[in-house]
């Protein structure tokens, strides 16, 4: 790392302001170096960044509202993705600890704001994006109190996650795998109130044995 941490800490706002303001400048487009060098400094600040999460979560969400649009630099999305990754790791924390109320406050703010792009690329079958939008979703969800139960949100998205179709591409059963594990720990007693969620969930543990493995 050229800067210490400590350098970092007493600019970030004007750091992140400046890198986000290349963003949007129509010159540069979608510049993999700018969401490279975000990451990287997400990666740095760990939960330093909180003080400015919201402002970082903002841009965030509208830079892949802008990807959504028109995906076509695998690298800068590939960094933008990682970004909210990490901020929401800064932020929400892992679940394995304990779990604070501002953790769950983040974690509310979160979904509020990245869960209508998330929903879009599902929607749209954007499909280099797909795999992202799960482990985004896994992450949020593991940061949840263990038997917490699943939002609205949540239980809407689980049923079409049944689908064969979305089993059937190898590059999605990582994440998916990451998202179920999260739904059982999370919300196993509203999994099982659903009608026919169970067998559903048992038919894909059967596919995944059947499989064979590449």
């Amino acid at each position: 790392t050229r800067f210490p941490k400590s350098a970092l800490m007493a600019n970030f706002e004007t750091l992140f302001t400046g890198l986000f303001a290349a963003l949007v400048n129509p010159a540069m487009g979608e510049n993999e170096y700018v969401m490279k060098c975000i990451m990287r400094t997400l990666s740095i600040a760990g939960a330093d960044v909180i003080p400015v999460t919201q402002l970082i979560l903002s841009h965030l969400t509208s830079a892949l509202e802008r990807a959504c649009k028109n995906p076509v630099n695998p690298h800068y999305n590939h960094y933008l993705f990682e970004s909210i990754a990490l901020l929401i790791r800064a932020s929400c924390g892992t679940g394995t600890g304990d779990v604070t109320e501002t953790n769950l406050q983040w974690c509310a703010q979160f979904e509020t704001l990245l869960f209508p792009p998330l929903q879009t690329i599902l929607a749209q079958d954007i499909t280099e994006f797909v795999p992202y939008v799960f482990q985004i979703m896994a992450q949020l969800l593991n940061a949840r109190r263990p038997n917490s139960g699943l939002s609205d949100a949540y239980r809407g998205l689980f049923r079409p996650l049944l689908s064969p179709e979305v089993w059937d591409r190898k590059g999605n059963i990582p994440a998916l795998v990451d998202l179920f594990r999260a739904y059982i720990s999370r919300g196993m007693a509203e999994v099982i109130g659903m009608e026919g969620a169970l067998l559903g969930v048992l038919g894909i543990f059967q596919k995944l044995l059947a499989a064979k493995v590449c």
